[in-house]
């Protein structure tokens, strides 16, 4: 079955959850303040309690609700984050109890107040209406998995609908099945193969303010493996022993309760249905629409999956009574040809469909295709059906034409012809975008598409552009190559001192589009940081940290310059992320025979900040004796089962043990993990927190690597 398993939070509130630790102190219990103890009520209605303290603050405070004084069950419980009061609607008439208790802020819960009573006589005028809840579709005897629906009546000034269903009729919050924020007055779901039972269901009406209505009236159903299935369908057309031709529709009636892809059909040679020429499964309709069969008598039928009789067996119907047709045995002739799309524009492609009176012999047949206009619709001389099939589809794609051009397509088989007038479009302007829609002007570049209806002609589509403010300035004109649907391009912008919005326009063959692009002021860098702030030529390099005051809404992009980008490159510009105040960007340095300042700058919102990076000669390290040796200590730590190995040989340790060899000092070692694994690699050998394969050093004394392999 493709039936998906619905399940509802468990839980009208969430309480804030808390841990303890050994020796950690509880906050004391609140004081219950209002209602009075005892107190009759109309809902909504606000509780309320002391306020308690606690060395680490208090951060929230849970509530419950229950018919009883020892709390079982729940029926209703939330959180505020801090007020020592809130709301309860949504009870039924009824005495409750109701209690409170504080969280630190070491998330530590504390005790509960003491429990006050009140009682529920009715709704006040601050809640909404109650819903009617009428008995489930169908019937209220369901299976495991099978979709039941429930309708109820809608209720005025109600914003959202809360649907409940349980195994206790006190609906306690841990076990009920809860569906909230549904808009319409109908929900479906299903209850898994895991939740049999005799259930109770309810609604509510929610209004724009959270306030729930009192609980509708209650309906009972069952969920169990053995319950009583519905009668299956009962086929309605064709008529029986009537003679067709393809393609034929057949109809039944529905079940009580039709469930998504629940239908199935067979389609046989013979009325016992051991020769199933067609089988269609999951069918969300009552009727079906056979393509393709061969000639001759069939025998048909159809029933429904209605959940599940077992954890691994589908509940199905009983089988319809069988209906009975004939195929026509005259020669197959095309019935229809038929496009999945119409109208084209020019180089656009569709499929093309054909469909037979029959299916064609065994050898299968060729049928003629045929194009009134071959330049608009170019077709293949024919399309092959398959032997026993009565529908193929191919595809097309039209040529260029200059004004909407009608043309017709024909197919041709056993001297009988189907045809399809396609109208095929000269390709026209449909749209331009920019991306994104809002920036900061001055620093970044929008980026802009422009869309065709159909591909470009020979020769392009010159599209004109431009822009009703100076600060976004698109190029004059942009071409879509010949065959392209679209082309893309950057549109420079200008700082602003106030939110401006820009609309561009592109304009093409008579048509025009528009966009629009808003610019926000760009907000001035605060701060240029690097970190190191001297750094070695080869080998070295340094990163830059650009501040902002503020959080902006979008990225704000900053030009970038370097005072010597042969010594220290930097990247033409930077992006401060939206939400953060802080962006960077990497400085790379080459080596330097003299100790070199280059200046780094970032600019933007007409002010450039800078900072000096002092670039130094690479030491060169003394040539190692040239007959002494070295030795390397290698620990592997991570994934089991992998081994650190060295080229040249003699490193081969595994994860959770260390090994050592002894290599020429001056040797190049290279580290890897088999399999192809990743590892970090910390000590002598370096990756810089990052996972690679391999790590390479250059062996110069006595050295120790770890590898924690990933």
């Amino acid at each position: 079955m493709n039936l998906r398993r619905v399940f509802a939070p468990l839980a009208v509130g969430i309480l804030i959850a808390a841990w303890s630790s050994p020796g950690a102190a509880a906050p004391p219990a609140p004081a219950p303040i209002a209602p009075t103890n005892g107190a009759g009520l109309l809902e909504p209605f606000t509780i309320s309690w002391s306020a308690v303290s606690d060395p680490s603050g208090i951060v929230a405070y849970n509530w419950q609700v229950s018919p009883s004084s020892s709390f079982a069950p729940v029926v209703l419980q939330s959180s505020t984050m801090g007020p020592t009061q809130d709301t309860i609607s949504g009870l039924a008439n009824g005495t409750y109890f109701w209690r409170v208790q504080a969280v630190n802020g070491a998330l530590v819960q504390g005790a509960w107040s003491q429990a006050w009573s009140f009682s529920v006589t009715g709704v006040g005028p601050g809640a909404p209406g109650s819903p009617a809840l009428a008995p489930t579709k169908g019937y209220s005897t369901f299976h495991p998995m099978e979709v039941m629906t429930f309708n109820w009546s809608a209720v005025p000034g109600a914003a959202t609908y809360v649907l409940e269903a349980a195994t206790d009729p006190n609906f306690p919050v841990l076990t009920r099945f809860q569906f909230d924020n549904i808009t319409n007055t109908t929900f479906s779901f299903a209850v898994g193969d895991g939740n049999e039972g005799n259930y109770w269901a309810r609604v509510y009406a929610v209004d724009a303010k959270g306030v729930f209505s009192a609980p509708s009236n209650l309906i009972t159903f069952t969920v169990f493996f053995d319950n009583p299935l519905p009668p299956p369908p009962s086929p309605l057309s064709p008529a029986n022993g009537a003679t067709l031709t393809l393609p034929v529709t057949l109809k039944w009636s529905d079940v009580p309760n039709p469930q998504p892809s629940g239908y199935e059909v067979q389609i046989a040679t013979d009325s016992g249905f051991t020769n199933i020429e067609e089988f269609d499964p999951q069918l969300n309709d009552p009727s079906r629409t056979v393509l393709s069969l061969r000639a001759g008598t069939k025998f048909w039928r159809v029933r429904s999956v209605q959940g599940d009789s077992s954890p691994t067996t589908a509940a199905v119907t009983a089988w319809s009574s069988a209906g009975t047709f004939t195929i026509s045995s005259a020669p197959p002739t095309p019935v229809s040809l038929t496009a999945a799309s119409n109208p084209l524009y020019s180089g656009e492609g569709t499929w093309i469909a054909v469909q037979l009176t029959a299916a064609v012999p065994a050898g299968g047949a060729t049928v003629a295709l045929a194009s009134s206009n071959p330049s608009a619709v170019p077709l293949p001389a024919s399309v092959a059906m398959p032997g026993n099939i009565a529908w193929t589809q191919f595809t097309i794609q039209t040529g260029q034409v200059t004004a909407p051009t009608p043309v017709t397509l024909s197919a041709t088989l056993n001297g009988s012809t189907a045809t399809l007038q396609l109208t095929v479009l000269p390709p026209s302007l449909q749209s331009v975008s920019v991306s994104p829609a809002t920036i900061s002007g001055g620093g970044a570049q929008a980026g802009a598409i422009v869309m065709l209806n159909g591909q470009a002609p020979a020769g392009g589509a010159v599209v004109s552009l431009s822009s009703d403010s100076l600060a976004v300035s698109p190029p004059p004109t942009v071409t879509v190559a010949p065959g392209d649907f679209s082309t893309s391009f950057p549109l420079s912008t200008s700082a602003v001192a106030t939110p401006t919005t820009a609309t561009l326009t592109a304009s093409w063959n008579g048509a025009s589009a528009q966009a629009q692009l808003t610019l926000l002021p760009q907000p001035q860098p605060t701060s240029l940081a690097l970190s190191p702030t001297s750094t070695v030529g080869q080998g070295g390099g340094s990163f830059a940290t650009v501040s902002i005051a503020s959080p902006q809404s979008t990225d704000t992009t900053f030009q970038v310059a370097s005072s010597n980008p042969a010594v220290a490159a930097v990247p033409g510009s930077m992006i401060v992320p939206a939400g953060v105040t802080n962006g960077g960007f990497n400085v790379f340095t080459s080596a330097v025979s003299v100790q070199t300042d280059v200046t780094i700058s970032v600019s933007g919102g007409g002010v450039t900040r800078t900072a000096t990076l002092t670039v130094t000669p690479s030491a060169s390290a003394p040539p190692p004796p040239p007959s002494s040796s070295a030795t390397l200590t290698v620990t592997a730590t991570g994934r089991n089962g992998e081994t650190v190995s060295s080229s040249p040989a003699g490193i081969a340790v595994a994860v959770g043990s260390t090994g050592s060899a002894s290599f020429a000092t001056g040797a190049a070692i290279t580290l890897s993990v088999s399999n192809g694994r990743d590892a970090i690699w910390s000590g002598a050998c370096s990756s810089g927190g990052n996972k690679t394969k391999s790590c390479t050093l250059t062996l110069n004394g006595a050295a120790s690597v770890t590898a924690n392999v990933q």
